[in-house]
């Protein structure tokens, strides 16, 4: 038994000992590996699947405390972009910190290049790379040395160097340390291929030098000394769509240095072609308030001044700036300047700036301010606190003065917001409407410690809105009372009260709570009642919420609503709205009337997650609808459902809905209708819910009229699965006759077709009348043009019809044949011009078209040979006629060249007559003098065959 133990002993301790020594061996091994070729074969191809492209180097060494050296090292991207190569490559790990999760590595490049070829094989190298680096974890210095050239066609030298602890993630928030740049003389031009590189779309031309010198201290600028010559600057992105920062020359200078909390600022002068800004002064190197700074005895103080020319900066930023595109900006200077003072026991600040000469040229016409803009302020302090002696700004179309202290600054100001726009309004745009009338406001702001209250009132009389097509909402008198607070600490604007009084009715909101951040003290509470008389805010409706011009209202909504937030949820709650009186009328169309109309809802939404739930009802004599509706994302797709059940009178429903109906289309009938439907689709691409949409619904109506056809009693059953539509064939009387149709589209084919699904009879035996011709049949034939009395039998079939849904009605198609029997009409120009040809009469004339084939195609309806009997006379007419209304058709008359008449049924003794007709769709004429000119030629041809005889 003591053996057994000796022995077991014994293997245990030869074990541990042997793999003591295989981890050593692996250990030391390791580098052996590593630095063999096999190794550096596998190191250079993993470097070179990581950076997609090929690496490769002549030796590769690695030693646990020498770390990782490559010699003469080569890297080339698969793209032909980039080529970079290194006499030296070095790579020092400190392995005890990376075992505890902290990057520390010493890198050194030495004698290194790169080149990389851009656009148009733009070319820029970085050659004699010399650069050490020591990366050290967040808290530790990591020390830097960076000596580099960038040549494209001249050379330029890049030096970097300096150590800095950076803070917590490796940002520069509480990092310190001391930095050292000196460029020479680098071309930005040269740097595109580096920016294509990079991914950042930026222009930029022109040489620029800079030598920098900071000292940065828990992320503060603690000393600087800086300078920078640019030429012939000229930066620009597609982000500016267009505008542009340019300069012939660009010379910054900047010297400051902290000491014991203040910087002093020994200079600060900025110099371009169109600005100067110098300043000096002792400033807090930290951020104070205006108070602490105005105090008498205060450390603080500050000269400057700034000196632009406005007009060349507008000229470079138009769409920066808001600048009209027809205005070229001529002149115009904006200067400033601000100093400190003390006078009387008090240490003040004052600044004034004004903008003057502002001059400019709209199509050919010279504008300009007609007087300068000026600001001033003046603030000091005393035992009280902060004193506003002066805040006032002075225009020729505005005036705003404030005054008072801390405890109670009260501020007014008035505008002529006709004068408002016409003087800025040459230069800038100041919104889509033409402006009239005149503000005023009063308001008194009351300051502590983390809170700004207000209490105020505006006014506007005599406002009116007028848009460019000449549609007008005035406004004689509005009022607005307010007061609020501002809490800086909890990130809330609190309103105790907001009334909103006018002659089109009164909104107000008591109680409210507006948080400032996402992560405010308080969510989102915003109730709000209405009482609004729908009549006088119909105009403005029209002008800002896109109201159909032609419809008018007539009423008064009474309402009670809620809007409030959790995170980004965000819920509409009613359930007391109300509409008494209500009356809305549309031309054309019976007004639609309702003593009363109450509304209710409860919807939520989350515009972050895309997703929203909502409840809705509406309730009437004549319309009831309640339904609902809801999206849900998950994994980057939508799900969108909802239903309804809708009881309506379609006669008044056709008047609500007649703007978004075609014109002229009236429906009668009581419905109760019930709606569902569903979709799934790519949360990013809203495109394409109808593609997926999944729905079935019954739509009818008691009686229809359109375009002079009147359709009787009809039931339409209408199934869409994902995304394919079909109308299952129905049929129903049409003046007198039938109609027979059914369809269908695929929603994901792109453009979206409506389809006839086979052959089909659509019209059988109808009657037309003047509307269904003028309408209509004007696009059939142009002898329908300005015809009146208009009566005749139709039918048409149809061998194929495609119908846009999207895309031009020059995608619609139409193969099909048409007949029109037992037809007269009265007053057609074309018609008597024909008829006069015939030697018949207007009256009493039986007309027959017989059946004839058409071809629509590309905007064009075409057919070769549409046969017109006009009681015996045979007429036919060949061409196209365009959608656009555009004609290229022949007729041929009943009579032939030689003067003989011709009759249906019998063959034709010569050629027949064929004209021309010119003009439109709704102004056919017939081109005479095609005639005149043809019997000319038949005429001398006869004449010539007789002289011949003769001979």
């Amino acid at each position: 038994m003591k053996l057994k133990k000796i022995f077991r002993k014994k293997t245990f301790r030869l074990i541990f000992t042997v793999l003591i020594i295989l981890i050593l061996m692996a250990i030391f091994l390791v580098p052996v590996l590593v630095s063999s070729s096999g190794g550096r074969n596998l190191i250079m191809a993993r470097i070179g699947a990581a950076a997609k492209g090929k690496a490769s180097c002549d030796t590769l060494s690695m030693g646990w405390l020498k770390g990782i050296r490559l010699e003469y090292f080569r890297f080339n991207d698969n793209a032909g972009q980039i080529t970079a190569s290194a006499k030296q490559f070095s790579a020092k790990p400190h392995y005890l910190s990376l075992l505890v999760g902290a990057v520390s590595v010493d890198l050194a490049v030495n004698d290194g290049n790169v080149k990389i070829i851009g656009p148009k094989t733009q070319t820029v190298e970085l050659s004699q790379i010399n650069s050490q680096v020591s990366l050290r974890p967040p808290g530790s210095k990591t020390a830097f040395d960076i000596n580099m050239v960038v040549a494209d066609k001249t050379e330029s030298k890049v030096v970097a160097e300096g150590n800095i602890s950076p803070g917590a993630g490796w940002s520069l928030r509480g990092a310190s340390g001391i930095i050292d740049v000196d460029v020479n003389d680098l071309d930005l031009a040269s740097l595109k291929p580096i920016f294509t590189l990079a991914g950042i779309d930026v222009q930029a031309n022109g040489r620029i030098s800079a030598v920098l010198k900071g000292e940065l201290e828990n992320g503060r600028i603690k000393n600087l000394d800086a300078g920078v010559k640019g030429k012939n600057l000229d930066v620009t992105a597609p982000q500016l769509k267009g505008d542009r920062f340019k300069t012939d020359v660009l010379d910054v200078k900047i010297n400051m240095k902290d000491s014991n909390g203040l910087m002093n600022i020994d200079r600060f002068n900025i110099h371009a072609d169109w600005a100067d800004v110098n300043a000096a002064g002792v400033i807090p190197t930290t951020l104070v308030s205006l108070l602490d700074f105005t105090k008498a005895g205060s450390p603080y103080n500050l000269k400057g001044a700034f000196d632009c020319n406005l007009a060349a900066v507008l000229s470079q930023m138009p769409y920066t700036l808001g600048l009209k595109e027809t205005v070229k900006m001529t002149a115009g200077r904006l200067s400033g300047d601000i100093d400190t003072y003390a006078a009387e026991g008090r240490k003040g600040i004052r600044t004034h700036s004004s903008l003057i000469g502002l001059e400019g040229i709209v199509d050919g016409k010279k504008v300009a301010l007609s007087e300068p803009l000026t600001a001033d302020a003046q603030i000091s302090s005393d035992s009280n606190g902060l004193k506003f002696d002066k805040l006032d700004l002075t225009s020729s179309f505005a005036k705003i003065n404030c005054f008072g202290d801390t405890r109670l600054l009260n501020c007014s100001a008035d505008a002529d917001l006709a004068k408002f726009q016409a003087e800025l309004g040459q230069f800038l745009n100041t919104g889509p409407y033409k402006l009239a009338g005149l503000a005023a406001a009063k308001a008194k702001l009351a300051f502590t410690e983390n809170k700004i209250s207000a209490v105020g009132s505006s006014a506007v009389k005599d406002l009116r809105l007028t848009s460019a097509d000449g549609s007008t909402a005035y406004e004689p008198a509005a009022d607005l009372n307010y007061d609020a607070a501002l809490d800086r600490k909890e990130n809330l604007l609190g309103v105790n009260s907001f009334r909103l009084t006018a002659s089109f009715g009164q909104i107000t909101a008591n109680s409210a709570s507006l948080p400032l951040v996402s992560d405010a003290a308080k969510p989102l509470s915003l109730p709000l009642s209405a009482h609004l008389d729908l009549q006088k805010i119909q105009p403005f409706a029209v002008l800002l919420a896109s109201f159909p011009k032609e419809m008018q209202l007539a009423g008064v909504l009474d309402s009670n609503m809620s809007l409030s937030a959790e995170k980004n949820n965000y819920r509409i709650v009613t359930d007391n709205t109300k509409i008494t009186n209500l009356k809305i009328s549309y031309p054309q169309q019976q007004p639609f009337e309702q003593a009363e109309v109450l509304l209710t809802a409860n919807i939520t939404f989350n515009p972050v997650d895309k997703t929203y739930t909502g409840k809705l009802q509406l309730t009437s004599p004549q319309i009831k609808i309640k339904g609902n509706i809801n999206q849900t994302v998950s994994g980057g797709s939508a799900k969108l459902d909802g239903a309804a059940n809708c009881e309506y009178d379609w006669a008044a429903l056709s008047t609500i809905a007649a703007p978004y109906l075609p014109k002229g289309l009236t429906l009668t009938g009581q419905r109760k209708d019930n709606i569902s439907f569903t979709s799934r689709y790519p949360i990013n691409q809203p495109d394409k819910l109808l593609d997926n949409l999944t729905t079935d619904a019954k739509l009818g109506f008691q009686s229809a009229e359109y375009m002079g056809l009147n359709l009787g009693p009809t039931d339409v059953d209408i199934k869409v699965s994902s995304g394919l539509l079909k109308i299952a064939p129905f049929s129903t009387t049409l003046n007198n006759g039938r109609l027979n149709f059914a369809g269908e589209a695929d929603f994901k084919a792109t453009p979206k077709l409506f389809k006839t699904p086979a052959p089909l009879r659509i019209l059988e035996n109808i009657q037309i009348d003047d509307k269904t011709s003028k309408k209509l049949l004007m696009y059939l034939n142009p002898i329908f043009a300005d015809a009146v009395n208009v009566t005749g039998i139709a039918n048409f079939s149809c061998d194929k019809l495609i119908i846009p849904i999207t895309g031009s009605n020059t995608d619609a198609e139409m193969i099909g044949t048409v007949s029109i029997d037992q037809m007269r009409l009265q007053g057609s120009g074309l018609l008597g011009q024909i008829l006069s040809f015939t030697g018949a009469g207007s009256q009493g004339q039986n007309i027959t078209i017989h059946p004839t084939q058409l071809v629509l195609e590309k905007g064009f309806l075409q057919y070769d040979n549409m046969q017109m009997d006009i009681g015996s006379n045979p007429v036919n007419f060949a061409g196209t006629i365009g959608l656009d209304k555009s004609l290229k058709m022949t007729i041929t008359l009943p009579y032939t060249l030689q003067g003989k008449a011709v009759r249906t049924g019998q063959e034709s003794a010569g050629q027949r007559i064929s004209l021309a007709i010119k003009g439109s769709v709704d102004k056919p004429q017939l081109d005479v003098g095609k005639l005149i000119e043809q019997q000319a030629v038949e005429k001398g041809m006869e004449l010539l065959e007789g002289l011949m005889r003769k001979k």
